[in-house]
Parts: structure tokens; sequence; C-alpha cells
């Protein structure tokens, strides 16, 4: 069941600090690593669960990180692999308020710089964010409030963000 939080941004910078450095201490201290997600934005509502993108240089680094982020505690969905994305849950599993989520995408891919597009996008459109908060809520108030009804419904509603901010 899906349940969504007013968060606390300053609070979850804090959080993403410290997954930032366990996840430099076993990858490397120059690995790209970046908060995302809607705890990444000030003002947002959502599932409180830290999002954090990691990027890979290739596809042998990519097979690389994906072996020691699971190595150290992170659980694969084998659901969502792909040559260049693999999703990681801190969590095996339904994860919670204070959980996290890995994102590790091979840099430069149009996977990758959506990830960032639609951050940048959301913190410089502070009504966007407001509308999307309000549209995960209604998602809830409609009665999707199973895990994959609820992702599937916002998956859309994020893709036209992309489009959106892609065209800005």
């Amino acid at each position: 069941m899906v349940e969504l939080y007013t968060q606390d941004f300053f609070k979850n910078k804090e959080e993403f600090e410290k997954i930032k450095r366990d996840l430099l201490s076993f990858l490397g201290k120059n690995t790209f690593i970046e908060h995302v997600g809607s705890t990444a934005i000030p003002n947002m509502v959502g599932k409180n669960i830290i999002d954090v993108l990691v990027g890979a240089e290739n596809e042998q680094e990519f097979e690389n990180f994906s072996k020691i982020i699971a190595k150290n505690g992170y659980f694969p969905s084998l659901k969502s692999k792909t040559n260049i994305y693999q999703f990681f849950a801190s969590s095996e599993k339904e994860t919670t308020i204070g959980d996290s989520h890995i994102h590790l995408v091979i840099k430069n891919t149009e996977r990758f710089n959506e990830f960032i597009l639609l951050k940048n996008y959301l913190l410089k459109n502070k009504k966007e964010a407001e509308d999307y908060s309000n549209y995960k809520k209604q998602i809830l108030i409609s009665g999707k409030v199973n895990r994959s009804e609820y992702r599937e419904v916002k998956s859309k509603y994020v893709s036209n963000l992309i489009k959106k901010a892609k065209k800005s």
C-alpha cells in the first residue's frame, strides 16, 4: 500500500549525504552520485524514500558497480535491469519511509539525462512541482493504493513532465 508524506527536505538531504558517503566508500571517490526523486525537491509529497542516481562511465563499470552495490547490502530488481539501468532497494521487502533506492545508470544515456533533467525542471518550476505533488495525492484519492497501480499511473505523468522539461 502506498502512503504519501509531507517530506522534510533538509532531513532527507542529510540522509542522502550519508548514503552518498557510504556509496563513495565502496564505489570510489570519483563516482557520480546525485540526489534525485521527490525527496530532492523542497515541499514535495512522496513516499519519503531517498532516490539516488549513480552514474557509471561505461558497460564494464556498470556491471562492476552492480556487483559491488549488491554485495554491500542493496537488493537488485531483475525486472527492471537493462544493459544501461539497474534498480536497487535498501530493503528486500517492500520499501517504506526512510529506505533508499539506487538507480544505477550509464552516464550520458537518455535514461541518465532524464533523471537530471526532471530534477532540475522541478527545482526551477515550483508550480510544476506543486502540481506533481497534488497529482500524486489524487492518485491515492482515486483508489490506486496498490504500489504497482500507483507507479503505473504516476509514470505516465512523469513521462509528460520530462517531455515538458525537454521543451523548456
